[in-house]
């Protein structure tokens, strides 16, 4: 019997060969067998798939190198919800012992759900009734983390476990199947974090003497230590300092370690029901949800721009990125930062379908919700230093996270972190995400199938409707204390400094450093109590509406024909599919405005804007629509028994992210001369007329199936689009009311105009060119042992012309970033050993750099390379024993700003281990 690894190479080519379109996935019942902590890191199994990193595990993935949001994620052929920011799916929620079959379709098909400009990928759950005979397999696996046993109180351990169990029954009222799986994981998310922060500014000036932080405001200023570094030509007026090259320097450092918990609860299930030959009826469900905890204990350098004086600038020739600020001085507080910050997260989606197949027809219909809720809650606290701080911060030795020293300042002692100012402490407390996605969709396909060349025709429609919403901002926050309980600010200060004190939780964080290992840190709930009074003070507020809250519905509607064929020329068979899809999206969105207050004086002839405390939050209303054709042919050349040739061309689209469409408005109002006429709002807001990413798609690929354990194909593709989003300027003429007050008269409503300032589609023709290699070939001809070994492998080498400009105060020195998440390689090889049972796995997959914006400003991702193992052993027929590790290097994520040595963000999860029984019955 073949299992495992080679049981999946041949489920893969089995899989792909009989696609219409051109596709990749792995179909099979053992596919829970294989190591995978979730569906995300099956997809990475197939070729031309990778995905994004989370805390260590494959999470967002990528078809051909492009990102998440050019791909379209279904379950059972079912659009799914999102919690996050935009459309992409978390695929860590779903557990791959739960799913039976997942697909990635790289061409497009007129009966598919539109959105994938990348491709589509479907995950499959269980058909009980085309399963051969009951089943109950389960598994539960230890799990260890070293870097979560490095922290005091912790042993680094964990587990995962899950039982599935799929039935038929043959009854009078027809045959019922029934499927159910549940899954649960208790484990750390271990990290340790180094944040460069993503607000870089462009800096010439080089301070005499940057880390003097004693003295008086003159000769704090004549050694250039008491003021932030600046973009010049010449010195500075009073200012000891040198100009010099460009370095790019950024707002704060920040060091990061964290007590981490992770619970999942996940439970999947199916009832199939065939109450004649020619009629299914199905039920399914799914539903996951993962509690998140993170203590968070930061030290802070929080004045990153003071006082800086370079020791070695990169300038693209000696060994350093341009612009890298690689060693330097400066002085600045510090703040040692606590923060609990908790995550729930829930995923439900349910559908049915109902299959006819009367004679030469088949009637499908399917209705479906998908429900998706996100909640991040954060509790702050922090602590500063008496004074500020000289100190050196130093990549060349160690050139991810830098080395950092502090002059004549203990950074583990807590004395130090005492500052009695009333603004140096804080608490807050903040409910920073509150985000629905709920979808309700149907859908009717019907198909007849026809003799000769036309051997079916297609026809079917679809109507959903998808509602996110999004409260976040909304914090309470206490910045400055008050005397309370007959205590001043300084006792209050001093009490918590002594009573909330701990020691530094991590034994081992960030070695490589050699520098900072530890600091001195406090227990963030004591402080809490400490600032606030309790631990149920300061509460959410009541009215939680805010500008940057998203009220959005997209109702869509589509409708397509399609013609399967089938024929020969000459003695090459081929057969395909031609057909069209239209679609029609529209858009309605609601936001918020605060309320201000205009006040002219015609005398002086000037005009200012403030908050209006006593004014209503205003609501908005904007709205889009659009709609697009979307045709589509694949053709399948059979050249021989063993080669095939697909060609396919269709256009598609990408859907913007939904929260892009926000219409709630910040007015960002000015100062300055002349009356009501002269009155300037620098309002912005989101963009419900965005249009998607859309354009042409050619695909063409060679396929050579040499045997049952044998593929290789070698891909090329074209993609010609317009409409991708920037941070541009796309002004929306608006009519906004505000209170007026002129000349003291009483304060009446006044319409002004205004252009919103909102994202904007790029009207340039883009394109992305792209080529992907991949075969998997069993050794079953060698002989002895080696006749066990198996190796896999896929490449995809990807180049586009896409133009995302730059945002911030380094735009001027920073070339446009290339498509979101596009990676020019992504590479992935396995090579597997299986005989007498045992079975021995190594797989390594790597992706080159790739765009990831933050905060409206370019961003990129490091190239990396992840290393898996994994070993199984057949106990017997029922029961297999099970050995994972996972990243088993250590990668570290590291993100860039600037330049390829302008650290902006590192993160370190570390390797992990599992171990563990899996049985089958």
């Amino acid at each position: 019997m073949v299992t495992g690894a080679r049981q999946e190479q041949r489920s893969s080519i089995e899989v792909k060969r009989r696609a219409t379109v051109i596709a990749d996935g792995i179909v099979d019942d053992e596919i829970g067998a294989l190591p995978d902590n979730s569906v995300a890191d099956t997809l990475e199994r197939i070729p031309g798939v990778t995905g994004d990193r989370f805390k260590g595990n494959a999470n967002d993935p990528t078809v051909r190198g492009l990102g998440p949001t050019l791909n379209f994620m279904t379950i059972n052929g079912r659009e799914a919800s999102a919690a996050g920011i935009d459309r992409s799916v978390s695929f860590q929620q779903f557990p791959s012992e739960l799913i039976s079959g997942v697909m990635v379709y790289k061409t497009q098909r007129a009966d598919f759900l539109e959105g994938g400009i990348g491709g589509v990928i479907d995950l499959r759950t269980a058909r009980p009734l085309e399963a051969k005979g009951s089943r109950l397999t389960g598994e539960i696996l230890g799990s260890y983390f070293p870097k979560d046993a490095a922290i005091r109180g912790r042993n680094g351990l964990g587990y995962r476990a899950d039982i599935t169990y799929l039935d038929q029954f043959h009854t009078g009222l027809g045959d019922i199947g029934i499927s159910i799986g549940l899954r649960r994981q208790d484990s750390a998310a271990p990290e340790d974090y180094y944040n460069g922060n993503a607000n870089f500014v462009p800096c010439t000036t080089a301070a005499s003497n940057g880390t003097l932080v004693s003295g008086t405001p003159p000769q704090l200023a004549a050694a250039g230590a008491g003021t932030n570094c600046a973009n010049a030509t010449v010195p500075r007026a009073g200012v000891g300092e040198k100009v010099g090259q460009t370095y790019y320097a950024t707002q704060s450092r920040s060091f990061r370690e964290q007590q981490t918990h992770e619970l999942r609860n996940a439970a999947f299930g199916t009832l199939e029901w065939k109450p004649a030959a020619n009629l299914d009826i199905d039920v399914d469900a799914q539903y996951s949800r993962r509690n998140s905890t993170e203590n968070r204990n930061v030290l802070q350098i929080t004045e990153g721009l003071r006082g800086i004086s370079p020791i070695l600038i990169g300038d693209g020739t000696n060994g350093w990125s341009k612009g890298a600020l690689i060693a330097f001085s400066g002085n600045s507080f510090l703040e040692d930062q606590l923060e609990l910050r908790e995550r729930d997260e829930t995923y439900l989606g349910v559908g049915t379908t109902v299959r006819w197949t009367p004679g030469r027809w088949t009637i499908e219909g399917d209705a479906s919700l998908s429900q998706s809720h996100r909640t991040e809650s954060q509790r702050q606290t922090r602590m500063r230093s008496n004074t500020r701080v000289g100190y050196t911060l130093d990549y060349r030795n160690s050139p991810l996270v830098p080395a950092v020293t502090f002059n004549t300042f203990d950074v583990t002692d807590p004395a130090n972190f005492d500052n009695t100012a009333a603004t140096a402490v804080y608490a807050r407390n903040r409910l920073v995400t509150d985000r629905h996605d709920d979808i309700y969709a149907g859908r009717l396909d019907v198909e007849y199938a026809l003799d000769g060349f036309v051997t079916s025709i297609k026809i079917g429609g679809r109507y959903s409707e998808q509602h996110r919403t999004l409260a976040q901002n909304a914090n309470n926050d206490l910045n400055t204390l008050v005397p309370s309980g007959g205590k001043s600010v300084a006792d209050i200060i001093n009490g918590a400094n002594l009573a909330c004190r701990t020691s530094f939780p991590s034994s081992s964080f960030f070695p490589s450093t050699g520098t900072l290992m530890s600091w001195a840190t406090f227990d963030d709930a004591c402080l809490f109590r400490s600032f606030a009074g309790s631990d149920t003070a300061l509460p959410f507020p009541s009215d939680r509406r805010d500008p940057s809250d998203i009220n959005v519905r997209e109702r869509i509607t589509a409708f397509y024909a399609m013609a399967n064929f089938a024929g020969s020329v000459g003695s090459t068979p081929f057969s395909g599919n031609i057909g069209v899809r239209y679609v029609q999206t529209s858009i309605s969105s609601i936001g918020y405005r605060l309320p201000f207050v205009v006040t002219i004086d015609s005398a002086a002839d000037n005009y200012t804007v403030s908050a209006d405390p006593t004014g209503s939050i205003a609501t908005e209303h904007l709205g889009g629509s659009y709609r697009y054709w979307l045709p589509s042919a694949n053709i399948a050349l059979d050249l021989s028994f063993k080669t095939k040739l697909r060609l396919a061309l269709y256009r598609a689209l990408a859907r913007t992210g939904i929260e892009s469409f926000g219409a709630g408005i910040n007015l960002n109002p000015t100062a300055g001369p002349g009356g009501a006429d002269s009155v300037t709002f620098n309002a912005t807001s989101g963009n419900p007329s965005l249009k998607p990413l859309r354009g042409w798609n050619a695909d063409a690929s060679l396929e050579f199936y040499l045997a049952r354990d044998t593929v290789f194909s070698a891909a090329i593709y074209g993609k010609w689009l317009r409409g991708t989003v920037i941070s541009g300027v796309a002004p929306i003429p608006t009519v906004i009311s505000v209170n007026t007050i002129v000349d003291g008269r009483s304060a009446g409503l006044r319409d002004y105009s205004v252009n919103l300032i909102a994202p904007a589609n790029d009207q340039e023709l883009r394109h992305l060119y792209g080529i992907e290699l991949s075969g998997s070939h069993a050794l079953t001809w060698a002989p002895g042992l080696l006749s066990g070994l198996g190796v896999i492998g896929s490449l995809n080498i990807a180049e586009a012309n896409f133009q995302y400009p730059d945002t911030s105060a380094l735009a001027a020195y920073l070339d446009p970033a290339n498509l979101p998440g596009l990676s020019r390689y992504v590479a992935s090889g396995t090579v597997y050993w299986e005989r007498a049972g045992l079975s021995l796995r190594a797989n390594y997959r790597y992706r080159s750099a790739y765009p990831k914006p933050n905060g409206g400003t370019n961003r990129s991702v490091q190239g990396a390379g992840y290393l898996n193992l994994s070993a199984q052993y057949q106990l017997s027929q029922n029961v297999r024993l099970k050995l994972q590790a996972m990243n088993v290097t250590g990668t570290k994520d590291v993100f860039v700003k600037g330049g390829s040595d302008s650290i902006a963000e590192v993160s370190d999860s570390g390797p992990q281990y599992y171990a563990g029984v899996q049985f089958r019955f």
